[in-house]
């Protein structure tokens, strides 16, 4: 593809992590990890330290400045970000950017959807609140749509989440409004940018904000953490073996071949905890050992850098479970489901910034489920969602682009494909 390389150059810088920085040594997701046991630590054994407090409430005022601006800052992410996908890279993926768009768009539902039978298998959750009546599945799936209507027409961010796509759509396809779409990707670039930046503070935030959780929740709270990690393990587990064997049947890759993509991908996204940072070693992976022509292996490869998310939707489900069994907040199925639509469009264009899940879904999931306390809720639900769980995210969603890859070029390609360059 004639420009994949300038997307390429363009893509990485805006994310990844600086290279000469204090992290360098270590690598940065570990330092998260480091950080919040020492967190956890700290809250279970010097509770009542006022040196230890004074971090656990030092930790909270990002977060408090996400959740206040949550909906300019979501409104110019997603807004930006599909101006830049029909601007940008439709064009660089020509005839193949329809195919690769429906493949991604599938695969984030149906991520969503194995995710909701999973908690409804082995989460124990009730179908419905207690004292609601039970409904066939016609009035079931009915309620839930009229809820979610109730929901959008009421809460302004619910609004934003999707006006945001729509006016990013409008000005990216009309020539008329495109210094508007230049104007709000350039505002998308300095919010990412800005986030960029403030990775230093993310793993020293998390060890403040991981102290709150054995203060307020005692050593139940790193108890939870722990059956978090393990569930999203399950289900990360589970859902890649889905993956393989779809890829199976649906490509013409051996077993050698993926497993030999597997083994290089997935211990290099795990590892980098970043999808950005995975991107070289994913793309020279898939043409060595998937085997794909460059063109394949490029493009969707970087257009699942962009919007595959698929996997951290679903450990996001995972933790709105556990956080709010923790927190003691009545959480039924029935709620759940409310979340799949939002949590899809947020998992499609949302930033790959490490931990990002938890910063810019977890005040939509507040609202949605209108719990008593958004802060406390949103500060506790990044701390859930940190350390090996973003690791294990990104392991499978990059491993998840190549194998979108094969299917591409072996089953879902466009008739002319040989000609594509």
């Amino acid at each position: 593809m004639e420009n994949i390389n300038s997307v390429r150059s363009e893509i990485h810088p805006e994310y990844s992590i600086p290279k000469k920085n204090i992290f360098k040594r270590i690598p940065y997701p570990y330092w998260v990890f480091i950080t919040l046991a020492a967190g956890f630590l700290l809250g279970t054994y010097l509770p009542e330290q006022p040196f230890v407090k004074v971090l656990a409430v030092s930790g909270q005022y990002f977060p408090k400045t996400i959740v206040t601006f949550a909906t300019a800052i979501i409104f110019f992410l997603l807004a930006g970000a599909t101006a830049r996908l029909i601007m940008v890279h439709k064009e660089t993926a020509g005839k193949l950017f329809g195919r690769i768009f429906i493949l991604y768009f599938t695969l984030g539902i149906a991520a969503l959807i194995f995710a909701s039978l999973f908690i409804l298998a082995f989460l124990d959750l009730p179908l419905s609140q207690a004292g609601a009546e039970a409904a066939g599945f016609s009035t079931f799936v009915m309620s839930i749509l009229n809820t979610f209507k109730t929901i959008i027409t009421q809460q302004p961010l619910l609004q934003i989440l999707v006006a945001s796509v729509i006016v990013g759509w409008i000005v990216a396809v009309k020539p008329v409004f495109r210094p508007v779409a230049n104007s709000i990707m350039t505002i998308s670039d300095y919010v990412l940018k800005f986030f960029k930046w403030f990775l230093w503070y993310y793993p020293i935030m998390i060890g403040c904000l991981a102290i709150n959780i054995p203060l307020k929740f005692g050593s139940n709270g790193v108890a939870f953490y722990g059956k978090t990690v393990l569930w999203v393990l399950l289900l990360a587990g589970s859902w890649t073996i889905v993956m393989v064997i779809a890829t199976k049947l649906l490509s013409k890759r051996t077993w050698k071949q993926l497993m030999s993509y597997y083994l290089t991908v997935f211990s290099t996204g795990f590892g980098t905890g970043g999808s950005y940072d995975t991107l070289a070693v994913n793309i020279i992976s898939a043409e060595k050992d998937l085997k794909l022509k460059p063109e394949f292996a490029e493009t969707s490869i970087i257009f699942g850098t962009v919007l595959n998310k698929s996997t951290s939707t679903m450990a996001v489900l995972i933790v709105t479970v556990t956080t709010c069994a923790m927190m003691n907040i009545p959480l039924s199925f029935y709620e759940i489901l409310l979340l799949v639509l939002p949590m899809w469009i947020l998992g499609l264009e949302s930033p790959g910034v490490p931990g990002g899940a938890g910063f810019f879904m977890s005040p939509v999931i507040a609202i949605i489920l209108q719990v008593p306390d958004p802060t406390l809720f949103v500060t506790t639900f990044i701390t859930m969602y940190s350390g090996l769980i973003p690791m294990l995210c990104t392991a499978v969603n990059t491993t998840d682009d190549g194998l979108i890859g094969a299917m591409l070029e072996d089953r879902f390609a466009p008739k002319t494909k040989k000609r594509v360059a």
